[in-house]
């Protein structure tokens, strides 16, 4: 067994792996530290303590800081870092604003408007933009979008897809 704990948050918290698959993790507590591993909480003294005990190999290297920028609102894409998140109840919409003292509210996800010259694909609109004209969505993928921007154009058997607006 090559034990090796690889930090994630210098010295507050490793995982600990063996031949690349995870095995357990060690956290820093007020008392020491605390390995989780087939199901149990171990404290020890020390990081010291541990290593020796089970022979894990602390890897020195820094850890990689990794951000995930997922920016959504419940569950939908958006452009932007979400401030003020809001859901629109009567309307089911996910709304937001860009900045936290912006008075302009967006709506997240793939959205259809239609306007006089026919159905068109929208992401991420203004609430104002919804309120104004016929929609349909939210749409969790652009795939979904383009597919009912398809139907409610007339391209599959003339139908037509309903705004979220006359479907309630």
């Amino acid at each position: 067994m090559s034990l090796i704990a690889k930090a994630i948050v210098k010295n507050k918290c490793w995982i600990v792996e063996d031949d690349g698959n995870k095995v357990g993790n060690i956290f820093q507590s007020p008392r020491g530290v605390i390995y989780h591993h087939e199901g149990k909480r171990e404290p020890f003294a020390s990081l010291g303590k541990l290593t020796a005990r089970y022979n894990i190999k602390v890897d020195k290297n820094t850890p990689v800081k990794v951000e995930i920028e997922t920016n959504s609102v419940y569950g939908y894409p958006c452009e932007h870092r979400a401030n003020n998140i809001l859901w629109d109840v009567p309307k089911g919409l996910p709304v937001f604003t860009k900045g936290k003292k912006s008075k302009s509210f967006f709506c997240a996800g793939y959205y259809i408007l239609k306007f006089n010259n026919g159905w068109v694909k929208s992401y991420c609109p203004k609430l104002i933009t919804l309120n104004r004209y016929a929609y349909a969505g939210p749409y969790n993928t652009l795939e979904e979008m383009q597919e009912n921007l398809r139907i409610a154009n007339g391209a599959l058997y003339g139908t037509s897809v309903k705004p979220a607006s006359e479907e309630i």
